[in-house]
């Protein structure tokens, strides 16, 4: 008895060492990864950069008409949806639902600037804080239409932590989490990240796979909630790293130099990082008379002294928002309601030929229907109940189509007009003889790209180059006679004869 009294001591003793191993050292430092993993998909696509740079200009074109007096509604508020997806090894990192609403509540906290620590922004830097006008709102209604609490959670087989520099986090496949469409939500991933850094964000050009942010599980929520000993315990790491995924760089720019920019005017030029928490005014460049704005959310400063955002980042926010992001805005992922939506499974389908078939898919959004209804003008069939139908076309025109959907309670209708374009199914030249016009009809499966009109002798009369499906020659200055039309086309030459009568 007394052996296996001694062997369950030790065995609960080994479990608590176990558990207590589990438990992850507070972070030393703020860091960041989100240049260093932008640096890492520079060389992993090619073309990663130049899609950054595009939305960029974007932004920056954006920017300069408001300038020029075309404002965004300044009392709009943009809601990002948000899924927190949980991928934990350890008990200690599946973080509990309460820490996940907690991070929430910090990141709409202090971007709609209700903090309480706003007190804590000097009156020399009060002038530039701002209300970003940008709240976030956990999902309610997953990818698929269904209901959702907003939260996944993961059990993984990866051993360890998880890097920036694979992204494992990210995939089903690799031990991690698929993102949802990043379109209609801001994926968020908690896990154990490696090598002390506390988060990363992609930044407007990743690809949609791989769009959103990674926070450590140690940084996630605020205390008490968050129970983790650090200085970096009240989920500013999300403030910061979200801020990333809307755009905004660190304060400092790109370098360690008085002349890099942060392309926001109103943050001071800073030569580097402030880390801890500093107190009073900290001068790093020349020419800023109140020195670094170490309050700002993109500094490295500790949780608790940080407590501002500029209006010119709350600005560059909204407007990468309006443009490189501009899906968000549409996102229904956090209302409880549907929209109808539809588009060609096979996006040629926008032109065809007489008697060829179309195929349409629902793309609705929100809340999964239970009911299709479509209307095809000039289709056959005239209506559908399927969810992506097949409709013929007999007859050359532009047609509209129209989809109502319904889950019972709810209904929404799409139209949209002139939707199909159908065409002849063989080129037409008419009116032959002519005395004024000759029109020229291409069919779907043929692009024309010059015509020429001809004398007997071979002299070109009339030159046209063809853009349109359709293509009038005006013929009244030409006397009467016979002409010869020669088409160039994709596929080949074709030569007919015309007559002009007067």
């Amino acid at each position: 008895m007394r052996t296996l009294t001694l062997l369950a001591i030790f065995l609960i003793g080994f479990a608590a060492a176990s558990q207590a191993q589990q438990v992850k050292p507070a972070a030393s430092g703020h860091t960041c990864a989100t240049d260093a993993y932008s640096t890492v998909l520079q060389a992993q696509d090619p073309g990663f950069e130049t899609r950054r740079q595009q939305m960029q200009q974007q932004v920056q074109q954006a920017l300069r008409q408001q300038q020029q007096g075309k404002a965004l509604q300044a009392d709009v508020v943009i809601t990002v949806p948000v899924v927190f997806h949980v991928v934990y090894r350890t008990q200690t990192e599946n973080i509990s639902d309460a820490a996940l609403l907690s991070q929430l509540e910090v990141l709409n906290a202090d971007f709609r600037r209700l903090n309480a620590d706003t007190v804590n922004t000097p009156d020399y830097f009060r002038p530039f804080a701002a209300d970003t006008k940008i709240q976030l709102c956990l999902a309610t209604i997953n990818p698929n239409g269904d209901k959702t609490s907003g939260i996944t959670r993961t059990q993984t087989s990866v051993n360890d932590s998880f890097g920036y520099g694979s992204d494992k986090v990210k995939f089903t496949g690799k031990g991690g989490t698929d993102a949802w469409d990043s379109n209609q939500y801001l994926n968020i991933w908690v896990c154990n990240l490696d090598n002390g850094i506390l988060g990363y964000a992609s930044v407007p050009g990743a690809k949609d796979d791989i769009d959103g942010v990674v926070l450590d599980y140690i940084a996630v929520g605020s205390a008490p909630i968050n129970q983790f000993e650090s200085n970096y315990n009240k989920g500013r790491t999300g403030t910061h790293e979200v801020g990333h995924w809307l755009g905004l760089q660190h304060i400092w720019g790109n370098g360690l130099s008085c002349a890099d920019s942060d392309d926001i005017a109103d943050t001071p030029n800073q030569k580097g990082e402030n880390t801890g928490c500093n107190t009073g005014i900290q001068m790093s460049c020349e020419g800023s008379p109140f020195g670094d704005m170490y309050q700002n959310y993109m500094d490295y400063s500790d949780d608790a002294c940080m407590n501002i955002f500029t209006k010119g980042q709350a600005s560059y926010m909204q407007t990468l928002l309006a443009t490189s992001r501009s899906g968000i805005l549409s996102s229904l992922a956090c209302g409880n309601t549907l929209r109808s939506d539809f588009k060609f499974r096979n996006p040629s389908d926008t032109l065809v030929a007489a008697g060829d078939e179309v195929r349409f898919v629902s793309a609705s959004a929100g809340i999964r229907p239970e009911t299709w209804f479509w209307e095809f003008e000039g289709g056959i069939p005239a209506t559908s109940s399927q969810l992506a139908p097949t409709v013929t076309y007999p007859q050359p025109g532009r047609y509209s189509v129209r989809l109502t959907i319904s889950n019972g309670s709810q209904n929404s209708t799409a139209v949209k007009e002139d939707f199909v374009h159908v065409t002849v199914n063989d080129l037409v030249v008419y009116p032959n003889p002519a005395t004024d016009y000759i029109t020229i009809e291409q069919p779907a499966r043929v692009q024309v790209l010059q015509l020429e009109l001809v004398s007997q002798l071979g002299q070109v009369l009339v030159r046209e180059k063809t853009q349109d499906r359709v293509l009038r020659l005006d013929v009244r200055h030409l006397r009467q006679g016979v002409y010869i039309l020669r088409i160039r086309s994709s596929n080949g030459t074709e030569v007919r004869k015309i007559s002009v009568l007067r």
